[in-house]
């Protein structure tokens, strides 16, 4: 009995696995290596169809720096057809003459393997130039170079809106120059003028009083004290807003002054190296320098913890040099490269002041104490 039920289960199998053969490979599971072979033809479809719509433009070249494909945002960016594109080489058609170099030192990069990244200028199919970001990605299968990826976003927008914000940053600062050159010359031909008569009616009065009481004595000469300290208040606040020394005799003089003053105001020693004679230089540079010397000394008193600061001036043919040092904790690296909104306008001014004039602001500290280099060039001189 066992042995026919076993017969029967066997003739039961064989036909199963008859009816399996006669159905054929189409109405059969699918294989492993079908699902990827089909995954991957999905996967082909969707990046060109990426690439094929992105707004950004993209394109593929190979190692001879050749066109294989290109996106249509590619040919709206530079103004070329694909026609015009396709099997030709990339720099031919868009490298500027003046970046013709650093063109060739990308590329060079990118050959090595390197994912790179630069913000640089471009030329369209009309010749005019637009601002672009690149980035350059090597395209490397089996330890082999194939081809490379470029994605370039166009940022003309953002530059020209950067400019206008730097030219509108430069105005205002010009602007509270010039508030506060009128405001010092205001003080200090009018209200100081007011100071002396008013010192000048306090003497008389005193010597039109004397012997008359103690009392009397006693308020005139407090007046007379107050009025002698009023105005030296008033001329120290007319100096800081801006020195006449700046105008009348220079930015060394103009150092020393403020200096000696703030040396004896914060009992912080400053050491001076100031070039025994410097040409005059032009007045919005001395104005920024001068600045400088301001702000700098200002946060060596408020945050360095420094109890001694240098200023250094030095030129040659083809720049003038500030730096002012101390010997304090040092500056939060965070900070060195913030912005105005993250420390508010006391770097972010001096870097400002010294870029609009096409100079540099650098800042090297560390935890044995900060120093502020300005790098100015040399004025052309004019025929």
């Amino acid at each position: 009995m066992r042995r026919k039920e076993q017969t029967g289960g066997t003739r039961q199998r064989a036909s199963l696995n008859s009816q399996r053969r006669r159905m054929g490979p189409e109405n059969q599971r699918s294989s492993p290596k079908q699902k990827l072979e089909m995954t991957l033809e999905e996967l082909t479809t969707y990046l060109n169809e990426l690439i094929e719509n992105s707004p950004v433009a993209i394109l593929m070249l190979d190692p001879e720096h050749r066109v294989l494909l290109c996106n249509p945002a590619f040919e709206r960016l530079f103004q070329y057809g694909r026609e015009e594109l396709i099997n030709a080489n990339l720099e031919d058609l868009i490298a500027t003459r003046e970046l013709t170099q650093e063109a060739v030192n990308i590329w060079q990069r990118v050959l090595r393997g390197e994912k790179v990244y630069a913000s640089t200028k471009r030329r369209r199919k009309d010749g005019s130039i637009v601002d672009v970001e690149i980035h350059g990605i090597p395209l490397i299968i089996k330890r082999k170079l194939i081809g490379v990826y470029g994605i370039y976003h166009d940022v003309s927008q953002r530059k020209e809106a950067e400019m206008e914000v730097r030219q509108l940053s430069a105005r205002l600062l010009q602007m509270q120059d010039e508030e506060r050159r009128r405001i010092a010359r205001e003080l200090h031909d009018t209200t100081a003028q007011k100071f002396v008569a008013l010192n000048m009616n306090l003497t008389r009065l005193s010597e039109l009083c004397a012997g008359e009481t103690p009392e009397i004595d006693s308020v005139i000469a407090d007046s007379l004290h107050l009025a002698e300290e009023s105005a030296r208040e008033l001329r120290t606040l007319a100096y800081l807003l801006h020195p006449p020394t700046l105008d009348d005799i220079g930015l060394t003089s103009a150092i020393r002054w403020y200096a000696r003053g703030f040396a004896q105001r914060s009992g912080i020693e400053v050491s001076l190296d100031l070039p025994a004679e410097l040409e005059r230089l032009p007045r919005d540079v001395e104005t920024m320098m001068f600045r400088v010397v301001q702000e700098g000394l200002t946060n060596v008193h408020r945050h360095s913890g420094s109890r001694s600061a240098t200023i250094r001036l030095m030129a040659d043919a083809e720049q003038i040099v500030l730096e002012l040092s101390d010997q304090g904790r040092g500056m939060p690296s965070k900070l060195q490269g913030a912005t105005v909104a993250e420390v508010g306008v006391g770097i972010a001014g001096m870097r400002e002041r010294a870029r609009q004039l096409g100079g540099t602001l650098e800042i090297i500290s560390d935890p044995n104490g900060t120093t502020l280099r300005v790098l100015q060039p040399q004025p052309e001189i004019e025929d």
